[in-house]
């Protein structure tokens, strides 16, 4: 038996329930905020994904990536490691974080494909989000409900 299985959210001091919580809420902020300006600089100020990333030089696609990749790594593992303490099926909880992490990765190197490879990639791109996005708000809700409203301990 491992320490995630000993664990149980719902019995967790309150200082790491309401850190958790602030936590999910700001990276739930960050991410609908991203998907805001994505969304406004690739189909309002650009006309598409390939427009954006022409304009953009390599600096400041370097610029964008390096962060990037620092907080996608750092925040994406750190939900998955707060899902790991969930009472989801083992399968799921082997595969969803490193999935999800994964997926944010391929993101930031899609922009390096639409840029210097072909616009094509930005399907890449749209998939890997959608992968990203939807696996993260699923562990953030499962670890929130799992935190505050789950009633049976197992």
């Amino acid at each position: 038996m491992s320490i995630f299985e000993n664990f149980n959210l719902r019995q967790s001091p309150l200082g790491f329930k309401l850190l958790s919580t602030a936590f999910l809420i700001g990276l739930s902020l960050a991410q609908g905020l991203g998907m805001t300006m994505a969304f406004i600089q690739t189909t309002v100020v650009n006309t598409s994904a390939e427009e954006y990333f022409s304009y953009l030089k390599a600096t400041k696609l370097v610029s964008l990536s390096h962060p990037h990749f620092f907080g996608y790594s750092t925040l994406y593992f750190l939900t998955g490691l707060l899902f790991l303490f969930t009472k989801q099926p083992k399968a799921i909880k082997t595969i969803l974080p490193g999935l999800v992490v994964f997926a944010a990765l391929l993101d930031i190197v899609s922009w390096w494909g639409i840029k210097y490879v072909s616009s094509k990639i930005e399907i890449l791109s749209m998939l890997a989000g959608i992968v990203f996005v939807g696996g993260f708000l699923y562990m953030a809700i499962v670890i929130f409900y799992e935190l505050w409203f789950r009633k049976k301990v197992d």
